[in-house]
């Protein structure tokens, strides 16, 4: 009987190329991994190293002898079950890999092992939540990687969706880090799975309400290296090579690159080599966050479209921030957020979300900007211009005088253009003299930020402005649409394109014809020349 690591990855190897030959080495290792589980079960708390071992050497062989394992995953799965609190967090961790490896390998169903492991986050073991996690979202995965299995789906959906539910938050929060993973990889890029995320804004735990509406703004945090935790006692280089090591796989560099950087030549050449590896490291770490960042809108977009009642999403919400003083100050900018770009979206009509975001338009307020952007993005052509008119003037007030300083009015006019052109009505001719007069301001931001709401309404209404301001080929008759107003439409908006489209493609089938006949002609006369020269 082998009494060593070694020789149990020799006796592996063995039997993976002669199964029937090594049968009875097995099934003697089978015997000795039952009687270890019966010590075992005397006293689960005790660590045993060559119990993990047996349990590693049968998952990786059992399937060589599937008739005589049928009861294997079961054991391992009813031992985690009954004993995973009191467990040695190696041993844990090793009978999850075991488990794992099995269902890789096609020889135990998803839906069996989802209940158990979701039970195993509640364990304070982050490397043990993070191998969970990081399972259950491939896993999924590749089971719709050659096409949807549609079955799978809806059961481990159902499974997930009773886990938001759960009290305990780690659960709630790992469920919910599930479904959004799986969007953003868009695996589960359904109506359903957006609604269920959605539903986790008003979840009772303020860390599970902050990750959904994280997931609708596009602030997820993704890290391109993995989490782990380094030794203090290694050396500085060693640990920095390892980084880079593990920068170079998530960014496609080649590992023979970092090794050159530090292993070869002399200790010159490779402080440039390794000052050369950082800024290759540095721009495709940005290039890809760019490219990131760019699909990450497009899904958020696309998610905020999915939302089965917005109205309803929108005006629930906001109750949670309005008079509510249980919210830290982050989190209701959260809620804002999600509050005005849900409205922005889908054209909806809070009327009193406008004079609740008013009383925070202040220079002095903290996060100043994004409160001005929240405000900006609420507004569209749909909201009665009376509601939108208080804002407006808070704003220029607070923002736009002569006492303010520079940054702070440039800010402000350009929010007060982006109000513009989201609802027009909403400028007065003489609010709108009065802030074209900055043009001349002895600042550059404030002088481009006026001359950019100038060319706005030389677009939307030139008589709003004054005569010097209109331009040349201003249109007189260009004015802003009343509220409510709109454009009845006789045709098909692009139906002359078509037209077009079609009358050119005849006309070069003609020119096409009009070639091959002078083509035919030239070429009877060439004969009929040949004919009379024989």
């Amino acid at each position: 009987m082998p009494a060593s690591l070694a020789d149990l990855k020799a006796l592996q190897g063995k039997i993976k190329r002669d199964p029937g030959g090594y049968k009875e080495e097995f099934l003697l290792q089978q015997r000795h991994y039952r009687a270890l589980l019966e010590i075992f079960l005397l006293k689960p708390s005790k660590d045993s190293e060559e119990f993990a071992d047996l349990v590693d050497f049968l998952s990786h062989v059992s399937g060589c002898y599937p008739e005589d394992s049928l009861t294997y995953a079961d054991e391992l799965i009813d031992l985690l079950e009954k004993n995973y609190a009191i467990l040695d967090h190696n041993l844990r961790r090793a009978l999850v890999q075991a488990l794992i490896l099995i269902r890789n390998r096609g020889r135990l169903a998803a839906t069996k092992l989802l209940p158990l492991f979701f039970r195993l986050f509640r364990c304070a073991d982050k490397k043990l939540r993070s191998l969970l996690f990081k399972h259950i979202v491939v896993d999924i995965q590749n089971s719709n990687k050659k096409h949807r299995d549609e079955r799978l789906n809806r059961t481990i959906q159902n499974f997930l969706y009773t886990q938001l539910q759960d009290d305990h938050e780690m659960c709630a929060k790992k469920s919910l880090a599930v479904l959004t993973e799986l969007y953003r990889r868009k695996v589960w890029v359904d109506q359903r799975s957006v609604n269920v995320i959605a539903s986790a804004c008003f979840h009772k735990s303020n860390s599970v309400m902050i990750a959904s509406l994280k997931f609708f703004l596009g602030q997820d945090e993704k890290e391109l290296n993995a989490d782990g935790e380094s030794d203090d006692d290694g050396d500085d280089n060693k640990v920095d090579r390892q980084a880079q090591i593990n920068n170079a796989a998530a960014v496609s560099i080649k590992k023979e690159d970092v090794y050159r950087a530090y292993a070869k030549g002399v200790a010159a050449s490779k402080k440039k080599k390794q000052a050369k590896l950082k800024r290759t490291l540095k721009k495709a770490k940005r290039d890809l966050s760019v490219a990131r960042s760019e699909g990450d809108k497009q899904a958020v977009f696309a998610a905020l479209q999915l939302l089965n009642d917005p109205q309803g999403f929108a005006e629930k919400l906001f109750a949670r921030v309005q008079g509510s003083s249980t919210h830290r100050f982050e989190t209701k900018l959260l809620i804002l957020s999600v509050v005005s770009r849900v409205i922005g979206t889908h054209n909806l009509l809070v009327l009193h979300f406008y004079p609740f975001i008013q009383k925070y338009l202040q220079p002095s307020q903290r996060e100043a900007t994004k409160l001005l952007a929240i405000a900006v993005q609420a507004c569209h052509d749909q909201v009665p211009p009376d509601v939108v008119e208080p804002l407006l003037r808070q704003l220029v007030n607070q923002f736009v005088h002569d006492k303010s300083r520079p940054e702070v009015m440039a800010v402000g006019l350009q929010s007060v253009r982006e109000m513009c052109l989201r609802t027009p009505l909403v400028m007065t001719p003489e609010l709108l003299q009065d802030l074209t007069e900055y043009k001349k301001d002895r600042d550059k931001g404030v002088r481009m930020a006026a001359r950019s709401l100038i060319t706005l309404f030389r677009e939307l209404a030139p008589g709003m402005l004054v005569k010097k301001d209109r331009g040349k080929a201003a249109d007189m008759d260009r004015q802003v649409k009343q509220y409510g107003q709109v454009e009845k439409t006789t045709r098909v908006l692009g139906a002359e394109l078509l037209l077009l489209k079609d009358r050119n493609s005849d006309d070069e089938l003609s020119d096409s014809e009009d070639e091959d006949d002078s083509e035919d002609e030239e070429g009877e006369e060439e004969d009929g020349s040949e004919i009379e020269m024989e």
